[in-house]
């Protein structure tokens, strides 16, 4: 018998598992998700037309089918998350330029070289919170207590608060394996760097929050930002978000990624023995849908949202009706493009029709934009190592029969959070002095700059040869992000062209010279830490990109000039469809997120949020789609003893 090689195994057990997840996934084909089928969908009614099935929208699905009497219908351009890339955290990056995302670019940035940067949003069941890294963070308390000031009754960080605290299902590390909440894997425990608040979590939420992975270099970055002088933060989803620390993860007790899809429309949510819940509403999910335009008619006088119209999966037309509202969840790109081609805008476009004036559609775009360093270090230390054939069937066995490993790592398990004057001043100082200083940050406790650790060699979206790491050496990358950016972009849509729209995206960065200073403030600060990880045993990594010598340190030219070259956006872009008062000219919703002059139609999504928080805002999106269905129940609950007539569906 021929011997076999290392490399020969490897195929076999790929092939192995990807035959059985093949098979598993046919068994398990929900019936109620799949492309239209017109001869069936259009005999139903829908109550809720959810435009959109990513992070927000999931929630509202399912919190609107709490009430068996409801029938939802949620339109998704993709298809299901159910698929080894999403649910295992660490191959989230092989998502990001595939067909579960839209693959957006930026429009060249006149402030940055003229740079295209990528924009990777998630279109399939859970949007990005199927392809995202699964960070679990939401922001400083006074950042939401910002929004109720700015004129957004019920938004105070008390109020959110209880609607973090309903979505999150937070698992206490301490529980032991065996307990009814306890792990399901074998990991490691690092109890010092678990601390937590309970008074602060929710524990009966369907969006599980867990620790799992910590790599060992990771730990040294704690050790080295508290030589720094960063102080040690029990808990970044207490209190106070400053300090260092690991992050929660939205990461399932079975090391599998917690998306929005799976915690709220999940098996555990929705069926019971195998079957449909009998005291649920219906939740119809249609994929391949490409939604075209909101379907607004004027009814005495008053715009109201009755529908949508959508390509389907063959490309053919269809049109369907709401016999309570049009639910827009499409993101913060997304949303303001719907409006925008449905003729609801700042002003009238050259190829579509103008039904209704709202300037504030697709203004306001901020996002968080980060600047990486890179570090070589020893193949001792504890990070991504390069990846060999041969290796991968022990990666799947640990990954798969222990819950441990790499492949349950999602990549940046720490962070810190700290505020230019703890870190950089003299820069401040010289600032105020120049009468040049903004600070857009909510309050003294809310921060103006995170630094994140990746275990390998990442810049530009994982879209360079060494982050493969093919030179043979390991890696680590400091990354640091502007939390409160001055500048300000916007989001429009091309001419119609063959049938089709583009989103045009322009996040406008460094348009404001201040947030190029205060980037350069950043790198100094990361060289500092890393300084620090390089005296530390289980990090000595050296700077290898740019390099001291090649950039110094007293060269704000060269600082300023990488800055703008290396610069990349952080998956954060917010408040296209800004929430706000009647008084506030470019606000789109209300506190209720009801769409200015339109009746029946809301936006529930990322783009609501007032201002950027300084937040991974997936936590915020579902915390304001947790309340938005509340808010929904309550409206219609008052409406209840008016009578509305079934509209009939109709094809095109």
């Amino acid at each position: 018998m021929p011997k076999l090689s290392k490399s020969t195994i490897g195929v076999a057990v790929l092939g192995g598992a990807a035959g059985a997840h093949y098979l598993n996934k046919k068994r398990k084909e929900d019936p109620t998700r799949k492309p239209w089928e017109a001869k069936t969908d259009y005999q139903m009614h829908y109550d809720y037309i959810v435009l959109g099935g990513g992070t927000a929208g999931c929630v509202l699905a399912s919190r609107l089918a709490e009430d068996p009497k409801i029938n939802v219908l949620v339109l998704e351009a993709g298809y299901s998350d159910d698929i080894s890339a999403s649910m295992k955290p660490a191959m989230m990056a092989t998502l990001w330029f595939s067909d579960a995302s839209w693959n957006l670019t930026s429009v060249p940035q006149v402030h940055a070289y003229g740079r295209v940067m990528n924009q990777p949003r998630g279109k399939l069941l859970g949007g990005s919170s199927s392809i995202n890294a699964m960070m679990y963070h939401r922001g400083p308390p006074s950042d939401f207590d910002e929004w109720g000031t700015l004129g957004n009754e019920g938004w105070d960080y008390q109020e959110c608060l209880r609607y973090f605290k309903k979505a999150e299902g937070f698992n206490d590390p301490n529980l032991p394996v065996g307990h009814p909440k306890g792990p399901l894997t074998n990991r490691i425990r690092k109890p010092q760097y678990e601390t937590f608040m309970p008074e602060y979590h929710g524990t009966e939420g369907p969006w599980q929050i867990t620790y799992h992975h910590l790599w060992g270099a990771a730990e040294g970055f704690i050790r080295g930002n508290i030589a720094e002088g960063v102080p040690f933060n029990k808990d970044f989803n207490g209190p106070h978000t400053l300090g260092v620390n690991r992050v929660q993860t939205f990461i399932q007790r079975d090391v599998i990624r917690s998306s929005a899809a799976r915690a709220y429309l999940g098996p555990d949510r929705l069926l019971k023995d195998g079957k449909p819940k009998v005291d649920r509403g219906n939740i119809r999910i249609v994929y391949g849908a490409h939604i075209v335009r909101i379907l607004v008619q004027n009814r005495r006088g008053t715009k109201v949202a009755i529908g949508a119209e959508f390509l389907d999966s063959n490309h053919e037309m269809h049109r369907v009706m709401a016999v309570k509202e049009v639910l827009l969840c499409a993101g913060a790109f997304g949303s303001p493009h719907i409006l925008l081609a449905s003729g609801i805008g700042p002003s009238p476009h050259p190829t579509i029709p103008h039904i209704h004036t709202l300037p504030g559609v697709g203004q306001n775009l901020a996002d968080h934009l980060g600047v990486p360093i890179n570090f070589r270090c020893p193949p001792t230390t504890d990070v991504f190592k390069p990846t060999r054939f041969y290796t991968i069937p022990k990666v799947l066995y640990e990954y798969g029969f222990r819950g441990t490993g790499p492949l349950s790592s999602q990549g940046a398990e720490v962070a810190c959070f700290v505020r230019l004057e703890d870190i950089a001043p003299d820069f401040v100082t010289r600032e105020k002095a120049n009468g040049t200083w903004q600070d857009r940050a909510s309050g003294p406790d809310s921060p103006h700059v995170e630094v994140l650790f990746s275990p390998t060699y990442f810049r530009h979206h994982v879209k360079t040869k060494k982050d493969r790491n093919q030179d043979g050496n390991t890696h680590y990358t400091l990354i640091g992000l502007l939390l409160n950016p001055v500048s300000s972009g916007t989001v429009k849509i091309s001419d119609v062209k063959n049938g089709k729209i583009e989103t045009l995206i322009d996040p406008n960065f460094f348009e404001d010279e201040f947030d190029t200073r205060v980037m350069v403030e950043i790198m100094r600060f990361i060289r500092r830490i890393g300084e620090k990880m390089r005296l530390d045993p289980a990090c000595a990594g050296v700077e290898v990109n740019p390099g001291v010598k090649n950039i110094p340190n007293d060269d704000d030219a060269k600082l300023q000039e990488y800055v703008k070259m290396h610069s990349s956006v952080y998956y954060h872009p917010t408040s296209t469809c800004r929430m706000g008062p009647s008084s506030d000219p470019l606000a789109v919703v209300d506190a209720r997120l009801n769409v200015y002059g339109i009746e029946r139609l809301r936006v529930v999504d990322a783009s609501v949020m007032p201002k950027l928080p300084a937040a991974h805002t997936c936590a915020p999106t579902i915390m304001i789609a947790e309340k938005a269905a509340d808010m929904i129940k309550e409206d219609w609950t008052e409406e209840s003893s008016r009578v509305r007539e079934v509209p009939v569906q109709s094809k095109l």
